[in-house]
């Protein structure tokens, strides 16, 4: 005994066979934004927390505030005697 499956009249069992509307596109479009968007601001707070970042934007700023410091003796030593203590 076998047991035959019918569709009802009208039903395809391919892909959709309408076209979105420009209203359904911008709908998809802002849910895909918003949804993205939530995901790299959960992500990027992860990774901001985490000591290793720390770490390496510690690092960073030394590496940068060395080099201005530097550049200021070396190039405008004027300006480092103007700053009073």
């Amino acid at each position: 005994m076998s047991m035959l499956l019918t569709y009802p009249p009208g039903y395809s069992t391919g892909p959709l066979q309408e076209d979105l509307t420009k209203t359904d596109k911008d709908e998809i479009k802002r849910m895909v934004k918003a949804e993205l968007k939530k995901m790299v601001e959960d992500e990027v707070a992860k990774s901001i927390n985490s000591k290793d970042i720390k770490d390496d934007i510690g690092d960073i700023t030394k590496k940068v505030l060395k080099k201005l410091y530097k550049d200021l003796s070396f190039h405008h030593p004027y300006i480092i005697d103007r700053i009073k203590i």
